[in-house]
């Protein structure tokens, strides 16, 4: 993987991350109840899947970069 397609997931997943704050926002403004819950944990599971994607894409990054350092 290159460090452009890293840079494109990266900016993929930021976008993931803006739209869970605007779902969030929304579901905010659902009245409280069994709907709004429902609807906030939905997004909390979407926001942890983010965080995996997130960290396993860091993780290749490093990765990828201490593969560059020992070929040279």
């Amino acid at each position: 993987m290159s460090v452009g397609e890293v840079r494109t997931r990266w900016a993929e997943l930021q976008e993931l991350e803006d739209i869970v704050r605007q779902l969030t926002l929304t579901a905010l403004k659902i009245p409280p109840g069994v709907e709004r819950r429902d609807s906030l944990v939905m997004i909390g599971s979407f926001r942890e899947r983010i965080a995996e994607m997130r960290q396993s894409e860091l993780n290749r990054a490093i990765i990828m970069t201490q593969y560059l350092k020992r070929t040279g």
